[in-house]
């Protein structure tokens, strides 16, 4: 409910030149969006922040957890080159199949819950998506007809 009104975090910026900024994440009306807009003070873009799907995010990683990609490391190669080793603690990833949304929350707790919050939204994204298409699955089935009729010549 928190990430409707916005919550204020610094993202990390996906490019060398873009700077770590305080950004106020939200969750769109309907609940499946996340996107984010500059926090009060905090320099605009001319472009539009994406709209990322988040029944598509594939894993919350805390900057502490093992990289999958490659496993000597910790967090995401975003966040272990914009993320201050004093920051980790309170910092974590979202990640997309094409992208991650690299996140320092203000403290440690925000860090949790934020984690915890975001896991449980996904799943149960991907839950209601799945059931969603096992439904068209089954009822695709009942719209074909079992038997076809034969042509008498």
């Amino acid at each position: 409910a928190r990430l409707r009104s916005g919550i204020t975090v610094v993202k990390h910026g996906r490019s060398r030149w873009c700077k770590s900024r305080l950004r106020i994440l939200h969750v769109h009306p309907d609940g499946k969006s996340l996107s984010w807009r500059p926090a009060a003070g905090e320099p605009t873009s001319s472009k539009r922040p994406p709209r990322l799907n988040l029944s598509s995010c594939i894993e919350v990683r805390h900057a502490w957890s093992s990289d999958s990609l490659c496993t000597q490391y910790t967090g995401t190669a975003l966040l272990r080159s914009k993320c201050e080793a004093s920051n980790a603690h309170k910092s974590f990833s979202l990640i997309f199949p094409k992208r991650t949304v690299d996140i320092t929350a203000k403290t440690a707790d925000q860090c949790k819950v934020l984690m915890e919050g975001f896991s449980a939204l996904c799943f149960r994204l991907q839950v209601a998506n799945l059931s969603t298409m096992k439904k068209n699955e089954e009822e695709e089935k009942q719209s074909i007809p079992t038997s076809t009729a034969t042509e008498s010549s």
